[in-house]
């Protein structure tokens, strides 16, 4: 098994902390976004990372890497057992990349109007997402994909616009316990930790 990834991408790092979450091994052809391969093109004509390969074949896109992980390696589950559960934890990670993901990059490389446009959409999607957070525990019950999600997120945020900085307790609550969890904290750092 085979990941190609760009480290500091928050849909290779969902990839890359389910892997370690499920202990599951695997080489990684780490890419440079600016220069990709034309290896990466012939294993996905969109040229986006992550993509997995397995088995010879090459699955694109975190979402459906992650599905593939769970039913391929059902040990240490991040997804609920029961049908509604599976359900809100994909709506859950649905939801948190449509309302965070697209900020991101402005708030690394827009203009101050882009970036500041992006820190308030941050601070609404987060205050929404806190009037539905638990107010102890993970998102969906058990530790999730929607964590994962979230965390990928949430985590390449400024500390000023973390759940943390903002005050939000159940959000900044939830923020402690998944930055504490092993697989999170190795795969979400950036600059990636040095290896040994």
């Amino acid at each position: 098994m085979e990941l190609w990834h760009a480290w500091t991408c928050p849909y290779c790092m969902r990839v890359r902390v389910a892997l370690a979450e499920k202990g599951i091994p695997y080489a990684e052809r780490e890419i440079d976004l600016g220069s990709k391969p034309p290896e990466l093109l012939a294993l996905n004509p969109a040229g986006g990372v992550p993509v997995l390969v397995a088995d010879g074949v090459a699955i694109p896109e975190s979402i459906v890497i992650l599905q593939y992980l769970e039913d391929r390696y059902p040990e240490r589950p991040l997804l609920p057992r029961d049908p509604l559960g599976r359900a809100r934890a994909r709506m859950l990670y649905d939801r948190v990349t449509a309302l965070l993901g697209p900020h991101l990059p402005k708030l690394a490389r827009g203009t101050p109007e882009e970036k500041e446009r992006a820190a308030d959409a941050v601070r609404a999607a987060l205050s929404a997402l806190e009037r539905e957070a638990p107010a102890q525990g993970f998102l969906v019950g058990d530790y999730s994909i929607a964590d994962v999600a979230l965390a990928s997120l949430v985590l390449k945020l400024p500390p000023a616009l973390r759940p943390s900085g903002l005050g939000l307790p159940r959000l900044a609550a939830w923020e402690a316990a998944v930055a504490r969890r092993p697989a999170v904290a190795a795969n979400t750092t950036v600059p990636r930790p040095s290896r040994a």
